[in-house]
């Protein structure tokens, strides 16, 4: 992937095809020790962040986003307290990890400081009031290297990454995927984001065979997002004892979603036929 600013258009392009989205500045541009960090104002999508040329989140859509990769598990699991986020340097995950009242801890494990130093200043609805709130333990650092020394364990596990690189590509391995299960207690579940079911057939695949060879339960579930290649988005769900089809939180009550609400939770796990595939 690479992205080419032209005049007033900055454009991702992946693989065959091509998103756009009209600017009114490019905000920040800075290489970290890990990737470029760019920061753009659109003129409908709020801000805009792109690292190493691939859109990752706008202001406008960001919701559906986090709000799938964090409810789907957290109202799947009956009374989650202790949770580890990987990655999701915007914040944005652990802002709605947050909402749940059950919550006691949050491990914000996150390999690039500057992808969260960054969204501080541009993406103000994402961070706001992470600090404040005691239960979240910032701990910037290889998400790969704690899942396998930590002797903590976790009622939910969220791996909010990048598309498989150098960084990450580790945390779509099958070692990787083991050392996760050793820190959930027994029943805990994982959810990570698995890529477009569109395009990226064959890593959704792999990684549901990988989980099924580790965990009871493993399923596939989608979710609309305009600013990812295809708009269609994947996640796939590993846990030790809870089918995610059924709703068993009954603590947590949130009123202020924008996307997740229980009949989407139901709805998410029905894939048409290309995606169901995917799965066997």
């Amino acid at each position: 992937m690479k992205n080419k600013l032209n005049g007033k258009w900055v454009t991702e392009v992946f693989k065959d095809t091509a998103l756009s989205f009209k600017l009114k500045n490019k905000l920040y541009s800075k290489k970290s020790k890990y990737q470029l960090i760019e920061i753009y104002q659109t003129e409908k999508h709020g801000n805009l962040m792109a690292l190493d040329g691939c859109f990752m989140v706008s202001e406008k859509e960001e919701f559906v986003y986090h709000e799938m990769l964090t409810h789907i598990p957290l109202f799947t699991h009956p009374f989650p307290e202790n949770v580890l986020i990987i990655g999701g340097g915007d914040g944005g995950t652990a802002r709605e990890v947050l909402k749940h009242k059950t919550v006691k801890n949050v491990d914000f494990v996150e390999i690039d400081e500057e992808v969260y130093n960054v969204s501080k200043k541009y993406f103000k609805n994402l961070t706001k009031g992470l600090e404040a709130d005691k239960r979240l333990k910032f701990l910037f650092g290889d998400g790969i290297k704690f899942v396998k020394e930590t002797e903590n364990k976790y009622d939910i596990v969220l791996v909010d990454s990048t598309d498989p690189s150098d960084i990450s590509g580790g945390l779509f391995s099958f070692e990787f995927f083991q050392d996760v299960y050793n820190i959930l207690k027994n029943d805990g579940i994982m959810v990570m984001q698995s890529e477009s079911p569109f395009y990226d057939g064959k890593i959704v695949s792999i990684v549901q065979d990988k989980l099924k060879k580790i965990f009871k339960y493993v399923n596939l579930y989608l979710a609309f997002i305009p600013i990812y290649p295809s708009g269609c988005w994947s996640f796939s769900l590993a846990s030790k004892k809870y089918d995610p089809r059924t709703i068993r939180n009954k603590k947590s009550k949130i009123n202020n979603l924008k996307y997740y609400n229980f009949e989407i939770h139901k709805a998410a796990f029905s894939l048409p036929q290309f995606a169901m595939d995917l799965t066997k």
